[in-house]
């Protein structure tokens, strides 16, 4: 277990010494040697920055299909973690997300988190606080910001397990800073992936095929021990298929179903957007109106009609992901079943193939460290043109609520 979190560690250093570069000379309060900072941005599109202990941003993630729709195109990895806050508030208020003009503070709430105890993160969540107020007062916005707590421990773990490969129980006993340093490596590792479906289908994929190799490899090692182990080979190799093709229907239905532009699920996802997309125009509109104008009662009936438009879209998007979800958990369970019973094979393999494996145990890690480092490279091969023509929506459709948000 310690070899796998410091490889993870080592991979991560690597990336984020690069920062120091970029290092700059300030009395502010400097960040814990080796601490890496999460902090989480959230206007109803909700980002999240991981920073290293030079204060620079190491990887920007979406939080939602908003976040995705904010940070799409844009440069905020290696800036200053201030910089890229009030970027992300800047953003939020020239695509209208943050709405200018007559509206309540309630609407143009902007929650900031900041992890860690030291006198660096509280300099630092004051600073981004005091940031976006003076960004709100300059543009003559009436909003708010809002502290809250950084997540707990249980939500780190839950994060960390769907970012990397580590085991619950690995996880169990990693510090709060560990648990920061994985989530980092995950999100570095998938920073071309925008939305929360491509990144969860290429986690989900890696975790199988990791398993898939180690198990492929104990298969070849049985197979190497000659003719006498040709009955346990044909078995565990038998089982090792069943389990391959019960992989390989995940994938292809979370591809087919969540992924592929094709699918009913991404047509719903594009009619959400522009669901969303008016309704932000019109919410925009009805903040330059005088309340006592003749066009500001018509013009909120129909604010009313585009809500409730959007709530239709966003409920049969929802209803789409549920019954999707269903399905895969069903696929998942017949996953399990296969994997249960390789690990039934595996447990009762006798003292002399445990003792095989065990000597080809380097092997065994080669397989799997293969696995790993060729992993993204066959996914973004196999999936390039889907996440070329994501980012080209999803930058189109920032244009677009940039445009309305100006001519309001």
């Amino acid at each position: 277990m310690k070899k796998r979190i410091i490889s993870c560690f080592t991979a991560l250093a690597l990336i984020l010494s690069m920062s120091v570069m970029f290092c700059s000379c300030s009395s502010a309060p400097k960040a814990p040697e080796g601490t890496v900072t999460r902090i989480t941005i959230d206007v109803n599109p909700s980002v999240e920055l991981m920073v290293d202990d030079e204060n620079k941003v190491v990887a920007v993630t979406a939080l939602n299909d908003d976040g995705s729709i904010l940070i799409a195109g844009e440069t905020i990895v290696g800036k200053d973690a201030e910089d890229a806050a009030e970027l992300i508030v800047s953003l939020s208020a020239d695509t209208g997300y943050i709405v200018k003009g007559e509206v309540s503070a309630d609407e143009n709430t902007v929650k900031i988190s900041v992890s860690g105890n030291s006198e660096y993160a509280e300099h630092l969540k004051n600073t981004i606080e005091q940031n976006t107020a003076e960004f709100m007062e300059k543009h003559d916005i009436n909003g708010k910001v809002e502290k809250i707590e950084a997540a707990k421990m249980d939500t780190l773990r839950q994060i960390a397990a769907g970012t990397s490969g580590f085991t619950a129980e690995e996880l169990e006993t990693m510090s709060e800073n560990d648990l920061y340093k994985v989530i980092a490596a995950g999100r570095i590792e998938t920073a071309l992936l925008l939305t929360q479906d491509l990144r969860e289908a290429y986690n989900t994929a890696k975790e199988y095929e990791i398993s898939f190799a180690e198990r492929k490899a104990t298969a070849a090692v049985i197979e190497g021990m000659g003719n006498i182990y040709t009955l346990v080979h044909a078995g565990y190799k038998t089982a090792l298929e069943a389990y391959s093709s019960a992989i390989k229907a995940i994938d292809d239905f979370r591809y087919e179903t969540l992924v592929s532009p094709d699918s009913e699920y991404q047509e719903s996802l594009a009619k959400l957007r522009e669901a969303k997309t008016e309704l932000l125009k019109q919410k925009n509109y009805v903040a330059t109106l005088d309340i006592n104008g003749e066009e500001y009662a018509s013009a909120s009936l129909t604010l009313t009609m585009k809500e409730e438009t959007y709530e239709a879209a966003l409920s049969a998007y929802e209803k789409l992901g549920e019954i999707a979800n269903s399905t895969l958990e069903s696929l998942i369970s017949t996953m399990r079943s296969c994997e249960q019973a390789l690990i039934s094979l595996e447990e009762n393999f006798s003292d002399d193939i445990k003792a095989e494996l065990t000597a080809h145990a380097k092997d065994l890690e080669n397989a799997v460290n293969e696995a790993k480092d060729g992993f993204f490279a066959e996914f973004e091969a196999a999936h390039k043109d889907d996440i070329e023509a994501i980012e080209a929506d999803l930058i189109a459709r920032k244009q677009e609520l940039i445009a309305s948000a100006k001519n309001s």
